[in-house]
């Protein structure tokens, strides 16, 4: 009972990147669907890709267009050719790990994440996405640390918020709840 509880609570629920909304509950959900100018955009946005190759917001717009399509495998695309240009750009990292998530491509989710908290470990968006990867993966040890640490840098963040619901998911009023 308590693991469908977790899924429920858990299932996806990744931060969807600096200043968008987070995703709530069981499965990751749509994002909203795409502007009707969406197509245009994207010729748009091509063309200027021609012009700039590499060119990180253009790139990182293409990927968000991707992601709200439901197209995981364009947006890694699109990410990693952020990344190529700018290894340490922390909005790419993020949204990489979401991608590989959204792909069950597990080691590389946890591996993009990780970088971010290589350089900031306080930082509480990636703090919480590595403690929902792992409470989603059934690694219940190995969540708990990330998400506290998510709730005592940031106990007032979307993040943060979510950390402490999972925190109360997984042992109510014990050693891992807040």
């Amino acid at each position: 009972m308590a693991a469908l509880a977790l899924a429920a609570l858990l299932g996806g629920a990744l931060w969807y990147g600096t200043n968008r909304k987070t995703i709530p509950d069981v499965k990751p959900q749509p994002a909203a669907a795409a502007a009707p100018d969406t197509a245009h955009e994207k010729i748009t946005l091509e063309e200027q890709l021609k012009k700039k190759p590499g060119h990180a917001p253009v790139l990182l717009r293409l990927a968000q267009i991707a992601t709200e399509q439901k197209q995981p495998g364009e947006a890694r695309r699109r990410l990693e050719e952020v990344l190529k240009a700018e290894p340490k750009n922390i909005e790419a990292l993020l949204e990489l790990g979401r991608a590989c998530y959204e792909l069950d491509d597990l080691p590389c989710a946890i591996a993009e994440t990780e970088k971010i908290l290589a350089s900031d470990p306080n930082h509480v968006d990636a703090l919480y996405n590595l403690g929902a990867i792992y409470a989603n993966s059934g690694d219940v040890a190995k969540a708990l640390p990330h998400w506290r640490k998510a709730v005592q840098v940031a106990p007032e963040s979307d993040s943060g918020k979510k950390s402490a619901a999972g925190l109360k998911q997984l042992a109510p009023g014990g050693p891992g709840g807040v």
